[in-house]
């Protein structure tokens, strides 16, 4: 479609951005064909590509402007200075087409502290039938499941007939899938329960979003739109930059939107919206959508020449990412890993041939490795933690009085300090890193140390550390200001140090520890990027400032809690001193979860979904 026939037409939603989000939010809304939804997405439509639908191909869609968005942060003081790229999709699905795959769960706390800091309905309970609707859960074959020790998964919380395909690869299967269990166990993990029932601590393999019907990755255009395309009530229109948000000119004290102003090809349109508009372009495009129209701080707007509408410093603020510390320890020759793919082009080549031809070989396996670690489990040997934790937090509120009006960083400091509940993510990837390489994503696996590595990757679970994200101008086209802040808290650093040397102590247990190459001291063999190996707390710090990188899942820039706090949108989602403006997606989080953030995305989609039609329910009526 044309952007003249586009905008011929009014509709009654508007969405901004084709992602994650905004078509969970096209295909449930267009279910009533009362209702006309247009979508309006930056970036094309890649249906069918097989760098997109290959699960385990998504570091090739990175840094390349078809696919991602390309962005960068200011250098980083906490991470001796680095810039960090941000892969983002800029696609159709957003970043459910170029994340790693990788399906985890929020705890039950995570989404109780949502509850407590004043949005009513956002509770576990609340958003657990939300989970179930999204998803089809497609247990293992009985050879699979034998090897990928999947007992922790109870199918019963699981979804029957969701969108979204979640499983186990069955085209491939790698050694450290079948060592890690049981390493974990070895270490004194837990056997680990499914992380529907509130608690994911434990190691195991997770469930990916890969159709193991097809082969290919489950993503919201593939499984929301691609289905409900054809519907005469639901328009889309690609290679669309929203320029801003429309609103009359009333005496009212809550504007109203009409519109939104885009541009295609460096023309400017505008499109009528005769009931919403939902703002769904992410954690990076959400607050920078509402500054270019108008809302935001005084300041920041005033700076870029834009009239303020809504006066509100919160837009933007509050951003809170998972940050990633990798250690790339080596592995005997006899074990293969992703260098062989690297290396050699006729086997790339090979394996790309087998993807497509059979939907076979290691581009169908998208990671699975991981776990989850209290402190009591990361380090057991901390005295008197809850004092050590209290007055980390204490300190830091009296050095920055202001940096914390909604008093998230209590609740976290308790959930730190709870042994069913993780400080960290420990992920593992089969392929050695360098993350002097952290400003370009796609080349942090790239590296030419010889022989076979893995990485062992310790990701927070929620941190203390927020940073901002604002325009510097009133041109969309320019990227805003992206600063994560990471380690500005010192509890991050603290927990990411104490996290490395719990990484290097599992590396010590059978049955992985017979994998790995040795020194002649019967050490492990650390990647030359790291720059030594740590045995105090205050080595593991430097460590962590020097290997870490983004976990790609940052949240919290139109965060929703009370608007004195700090708040963008209420729990309905709309914004403040808005009457029929809205945002979904992971900017409305105002707390970090643990885990990959992807099914949380969908699963506030579909109840967004439901809060717009006005038949949200709660946890305590079911769905």
């Amino acid at each position: 479609m044309s952007p003249e026939e586009f905008t011929q037409k009014s509709y009654d939603y508007v969405i901004c951005g084709g992602g994650t989000a905004g078509l969970v939010l096209a295909a449930r809304l267009s279910e009533d064909p009362n209702v006309t939804v247009a979508v309006l997405e930056a970036g094309e439509s890649r249906l069918d590509d097989p760098l997109i639908d290959g699960p385990n191909l998504f570091i090739q869609t990175w840094d390349k402007p078809e696919y991602d968005w390309c962005f960068k942060t200011v250098p980083q003081k906490g991470t001796e200075g680095r810039v960090h790229g941000w892969a983002r999709g800029k696609v159709l699905g957003g970043s459910s087409a170029i994340n790693y795959n990788m399906f985890s769960m929020a705890s039950r706390q995570d989404l109780n502290n949502w509850a407590e800091l004043g949005n009513e309905g956002w509770g576990f309970d609340d958003l657990a039938p939300y989970y179930r609707k999204f998803e089809t859960y497609n247990p293992p074959s009985k050879i699979l499941s034998s090897k990928i020790n999947d007992k922790y998964v109870d199918p019963l919380l699981r979804g029957t007939d969701g969108p979204i395909q979640i499983s186990f690869c069955e085209a491939d299967f790698s050694w450290h899938q079948e060592v890690w269990p049981e390493t974990c166990i070895n270490a004194g993990y837990p056997m680990p329960k499914d992380p529907r029932t509130g608690s994911a601590i434990g190691g195991f393999n997770q469930l990916t979003t890969v159709d193991p019907k097809t082969m290919r990755r489950s993503y919201s255009a593939r499984d929301y739109y691609e289905p409900n395309a054809g519907r005469p009530n639901l328009t889309l229109l690609t290679k669309a930059l929203v320029a801003k948000i429309e609103f009359e000119n009333s005496d009212s004290k809550d504007a109203t939107a009409t519109g939104v102003s885009f541009s295609v090809d460096g023309t400017t349109y505008s499109v009528k919206a005769s009931k919403e508009v939902i703002v769904c372009g992410g954690v990076v495009n959400s607050p920078q959508i509402l500054e270019l129209s108008g809302i935001g701080s005084p300041s920041v707007l005033q700076k870029a020449g834009i009239d303020v509408i809504v006066d509100n410093p919160g837009v933007g603020e509050n951003l809170n990412d998972h940050a990633a510390t990798g250690i790339a320890i080596q592995v005997k020759d006899e074990y293969p890993t992703a260098e062989v793919l690297i290396r050699s082009p006729e086997i790339t080549q090979q394996a790309m041939e087998a993807y497509i031809a059979h939907k076979a070989g290691p581009f169908t396996n998208a990671p699975t490795t991981c776990g989850f670690a209290s402190l009591k489990l990361v380090d057991p040997d901390l005295a008197d933690a809850e004092k050590h934790v209290q007055s980390l937090v204490e300190d830091y509120l009296k050095k920055h009085p202001d940096s914390d009006p909604a008093g998230r960083d209590a609740l976290l400091a308790r959930q730190v300090l709870d042994p069913n509940e993780a400080i960290t993510q420990i992920v593992l990837l089969c392929i050695g890193a360098d993350i002097r390489n952290c400003d370009t994503p796609s080349k942090l696996f790239l590296h030419d140390t010889p022989g076979n590595w893995i990485v062992m990757g310790g990701c927070s679970t929620r941190s203390l550390s927020r940073g901002s994200i604002h325009i510097q101008s009133s041109d969309p086209t320019q990227h805003p200001t992206i600063d994560p802040a990471y380690f500005s808290h010192p509890l991050d650093l603290d927990l990411s140090a104490r996290t490395v040397l719990h990484a290097l102590k599992l590396a010590e247990y059978e049955p992985l520890r017979s994998k790995l190459k040795l020194d002649e001291n019967g050490d492990i063999i650390l990647h030359p990027g790291v720059a030594f190996k740590p045995k105090t707390l205050e080595e593991a710090k430097k460590i962590a400032e020097g290997n870490t990188v983004t976990e790609y899942h940052p949240i919290g820039t139109c965060a929703m809690l009370p608007r004195e706090k700090g708040g963008v949108v209420d729990s309905k989602l709309k914004v403040y001193g808005t009457s029929n403006v809205r945002v979904v997606d992971a900017s409305i989080f105002p707390t970090h979860v643990q885990g990959n953030i992807v099914s949380l995305v969908y699963a506030v989609s579909e109840k967004a979904a439901d809060l717009i039609k006005g038949k949200a329910t709660d946890g305590m009526n079911g769905h």
